[in-house]
């Protein structure tokens, strides 16, 4: 239904009645009405009054957010307490014990004033919008008449809770029950808010415009669901990386073989020479016991350890290369996404997951979008200017950077994965290369069906980052 000019003020009231946060309404009502008017002016005008106010307090209040039932328990009706309580145990309650809304207050709080009410609007939106828009007979409201409304606030605000329960008709109270139940029913269970939901909170001031948003929140979802390596998978990397030292002009400089340094763990190959001297030894003194025998069972013998190869510590370089980036922006009709959002989001993947195996000393990543036709600069520079924003503290420290290049040449070679509209160039020298142009992308032999969403990008980034880790990039013919 929809709420005529003249239905508002009532509407407004049984909603406020049905609040269940303690927040004293002379000091609540003013930042819930900005929110509300926030979010009937950018289209959510199905979210109702109430639950946009106890949501707001509660991102704002964090863990002292106070129940209703704290200060009006005594002057409800037995026939309202039951449902009242039930909403405090099993939506607010559930709210209160959410880590991501706890997360979302603490980067809400760490805001200067003005940008607190665009973030806790913002926050709320993306919360409730999607979800009540499945409830069934949800009034909607013009929030023009709503700015009008607003005027009549301080007037509001000046009841007690008494007072404004007594304003409500019966008609409007099971109104706004009915409202209620419907919004309940439609609210899903689980965490409030994603990981990309709390990062574009944290990070609303910094983002320019919507469409800029949606870009984001598309990338950063996809990689959220995508998901870390596996903790075998990077186990294996790991050793791996050790077995294989990396190419280097100098290579012949480096020690690599003998011993460095003594443990009280080893094999027997490795053992101190001198530690044979206590075979034998004590028999008598100790009953019959033999030294040597003591010392291994008390794990105090002496082990020399092997000395590697500072090559096979090296950091692992990555260079992601968004070859031709505006035939990228290109969407196939199997695949959930364009194809360069699913590139963006690999590249975000594999940073992330060199980072886990390696550590933040012991991994670098270069992502680079090579624009090599008209038209290819300018979706550079806007998709670099996109990835600095998540990608700030990564660039900061020097972990990550954001290139934009015109040709082959200014692109690093270390670890190159090329992700490309074109068929494998020999010519180019890489250590993988990633043909993107259709649903199934082909990376050497084998395929790989984005159809298949996350999974999919999943096991290609595994396969990636096997190759990065395992072998040397393959050279260009003129190189061989």
């Amino acid at each position: 239904m929809d709420l005529q000019r003249s239905q508002l003020p009532s509407a407004l009231l049984a909603w406020i009645d049905r609040v269940g946060c303690a927040e004293p309404l002379a000091e609540a009502l003013p930042s819930t009405a900005r929110w509300l008017l926030a979010l009937w002016g950018r289209g959510d005008d199905h979210l109702p009054l109430h639950l946009v106010h106890d949501l707001g307090h509660l991102l704002l209040r964090g863990r002292d957010f106070r129940f209703a039932s704290t200060a009006s328990l005594a002057r409800w009706s037995d026939e309202e307490r039951a449902g009242r309580l039930a909403y405090e145990d099993k939506v607010l309650g559930r709210w209160a014990l959410d880590p991501t809304v706890l997360d979302a207050h603490v980067a809400i709080a760490g805001m200067s004033a003005a940008g607190r009410d665009a973030a806790v609007a913002h926050a709320i939106g993306l919360a409730l919008s999607g979800p009540l828009l499945a409830a069934d007979d949800l009034a909607r409201a013009n929030p023009a008449h709503l700015r009008q409304w607003i005027n009549e606030l301080p007037a509001v605000a000046a009841d007690d809770p008494t007072t404004l329960h007594e304003r409500v008709s019966e008609e409007w109270r099971s109104w706004a029950e009915a409202q209620h139940a419907a919004c309940v029913k439609a609210l899903p269970p689980g965490r409030l808010f994603r990981a990309e939901d709390l990062w574009e909170i944290a990070h609303l001031a910094e983002l320019p415009s919507e469409s800029a948003r949606l870009a984001l929140r598309t990338i950063l979802g996809l990689t959220a669901r995508v998901g870390p390596v596996s903790p075998s998978v990077a186990l294996s990397l790991r050793h791996k990386a050790r077995e294989v030292p990396i190419e280097a002009e100098d290579a012949d400089q480096y020690p690599a073989g003998g011993f460095d340094a003594i443990s009280t763990r080893g094999t027997f190959e490795n053992l101190v020479r001198s530690e044979v001297a206590y075979v034998g030894e004590g028999s008598t003194e100790r009953g019959g016991v033999d030294l040597f025998d003591v010392r291994f069972a008390e794990n105090e013998l002496l082990f020399y350890t092997r000395d590697e190869s500072p090559l096979l510590d090296a950091r692992r370089d990555l260079t992601v290369v968004l070859h031709r980036p505006a035939a990228q922006r290109h969407k196939h009709p199997s695949l959930e996404t364009q194809t360069l959002v699913l590139t963006e989001a690999l590249a975000l993947t594999l940073q992330g997951d060199l980072l886990r195996v390696f550590g933040p000393s012991g991994s670098r990543c270069a992502i680079v979008w090579l624009a090599e036709r008209p038209g290819d600069l300018d979706v550079a520079e806007e998709e670099r200017a996109l990835l600095s924003l998540p990608l700030a503290a990564e660039v900061a420290h020097r972990r990550v950077t954001l290139q934009v290049a015109r040709s082959w040449e200014e692109v690093p070679l270390a670890g190159r994965v090329v992700c490309s509209p074109l068929a494998e160039d020999d010519t180019v020298t890489r250590s993988a290369w990633v043909r993107v142009d259709e649903a199934h992308w082909v990376q050497g032999e084998a395929h790989a069906d984005m159809a298949g969403g996350p999974a999919a990008l999943r096991a290609l980034a595994d396969r990636l980052l096997a190759m990065i880790t395992r072998r040397a990039p393959r050279r260009r013919r003129a190189e061989r």
